[in-house]
């Protein structure tokens, strides 16, 4: 594709030069806007040119002034975009979108500009991501990317880091990403690393009454770096500790779950640390209440990670009776102004949907309010965006003045770090205290799923660990 793009712009070149029109000789239209293009068609350097499957979404301001960003989020469930939804990847969309209203609303923008935001549905396939992310930094000429989980986040920073593109994942907390070599501080997330996520399963199950009374600890954890990630952890801490457990692997949407299951049935653990996506962790559930001996009937009880944090979970009847009471954890949404001005606009916003049954919410909105903040400072301090000087601009929201990263903030804000002034954000999310790596700690949340009031109801908010 990128050849033949290439290719592509050497013959407009020879056309234009000759004094010979573009579009009769090739057949494609000039254009000003994407608007003007016909269904699967963008406009790229004033051509209507092919766009990935997948690529369809774009919102915010499309003309031709506007600031290129992209999203690369796995709102599919299987390899075929658009052909069944992830609803929690949906809400984290929604976040973003809300946020990147409130920052193009009339009178505001980013130090004079307004964002441009096309969004691809990788479908959590990595070929997929690879073609979308390609084409969003090669022809779209984003100067930043959003993205959703730790492998995605990987594969795309493969591509966008070398581009100079600033790279920031709202729900990507895999430790692997803290080691990546990121000399121009590219890329960033608005999670908190499963170093502090994992440490507070293990003190759970290892300190708290509700937990430590379990003398045998299974694990199923997904086989990438984000499954690995948590896995890793846990372990570490139970072995230290002294705790018995027996961990298993398995793949992403497997058809086979008997084998790995099998493998902690034997184990006849008393709890399971379930670590995975609502769609995998619901299959599991399913077969072992009709084929193990890990019945909630028989004292078996699930502990969840954040990505099983789904409303779709609670709506699967085969596994509510075995889920009743379950605990989970995730990284806290926030608790502060920001994060009430931010729920109660998007219930109001989206029907009466609250973000809170959802993990990352808050975070997805926190990272396009970031990239807001990034393009002010970037644009006000050289009259230009770019991926490095926005990554340059998040050192900035650390220190200095207090704001609460609100919509009615979001000017004084942007006023402020397009004049050079670091600020001290408080996001929807909770405090944005970036360290060095581009990565801010944050308190975990413990819940537990109610189904008398079909909701994940917060049991309370764990500190980081040391």
């Amino acid at each position: 594709m990128r050849t033949a793009i290439l290719n592509l712009s050497a013959a407009l070149s020879t056309l234009l030069l000759a004094g010979c029109s573009f579009t009769t000789a090739s057949g494609l239209s000039e254009c000003e806007t994407s608007a003007e293009c016909g269904a699967d068609m963008v406009c790229s350097n004033n051509f209507c040119l092919p766009q990935p499957a997948g690529c369809e979404q774009r919102f915010g301001d499309l003309g031709p002034d506007a600031v290129q960003i992209g999203a690369a989020l796995p709102i599919s469930l299987s390899t075929a975009p658009n052909t069944g939804k992830d609803a929690s990847e949906e809400a984290g969309l929604r976040a973003i979108r809300l946020a990147l209203g409130e920052i193009n609303a009339p009178g505001r923008g980013a130090a004079g500009k307004k964002l441009a935001l096309t969004v691809c549905d990788t479908a959590g396939d990595k070929d997929i991501t690879t073609k979308q992310v390609q084409w969003l930094v090669n022809e779209k000429k984003i100067v930043a990317l959003l993205t959703a989980g730790s492998s995605q986040t990987q594969t795309a920073a493969d591509i966008t880091l070398p581009a100079g593109v600033l790279t920031m994942s709202s729900s990507a907390t895999s430790p692997e990403l803290t080691a990546r070599d990121d000399r121009l501080n590219l890329l960033w997330r608005t999670a908190p690393s499963d170093v502090i996520q994992g440490k507070v399963i293990a003190n759970l199950l290892l300190n708290d009454p509700a937990f430590n009374s379990a003398q045998r600890v299974g694990i199923l954890y997904l086989n990438d770096s984000y499954g690995s990630g948590l896995f890793e952890v846990i372990t570490e801490q139970l072995n230290l500790r002294g705790k018995e457990s027996k961990a298993q692997r398995y793949e992403r949407k497997t058809p086979d779950k008997a084998t790995p299951l099998s493998q902690i049935d034997g184990f006849n653990p008393d709890i399971t640390v379930m670590v995975g996506f609502e769609d995998d962790v619901s299959g599991f559930i399913e077969l072992a209440a009709t084929s193990t001996n890990m019945k909630a009937s028989d004292g078996h009880r699930w502990f969840f990670s954040d990505s099983a944090k789904d409303a779709a979970l609670l709506k699967n009847t085969k596994v509510r009776s075995q889920i009743a009471g379950a605990y989970g954890t995730a990284p806290s949404q926030g608790a502060g102004q920001a994060f009430n001005a931010f729920r109660s606009t998007y219930v109001s916003e989206y029907s009466g949907e609250d973000p809170s049954r959802f993990s990352f919410t808050s975070h997805s909105y926190d990272s396009m309010y970031l990239l807001g903040l990034a393009v002010a400072y970037s644009q006000g301090t050289t009259n230009a965006v770019t991926g490095p000087k926005m990554a340059e601009g998040l050192t900035k929201v650390s220190s200095g003045t207090a704001i609460q990263l609100t919509s009615g903030n979001f000017t004084l804000a942007a006023t402020e770090m397009a004049a050079g002034r670091a600020i001290d954000v408080e996001g929807a999310s909770g405090s944005l205290t970036f360290d060095a790596k581009g990565e801010a700690p944050s308190p975990i949340e413990l819940w537990q799923v109610d189904l008398a009031e079909d909701d994940f109801n917060t049991i309370r908010n764990v500190p980081p660990p040391p």
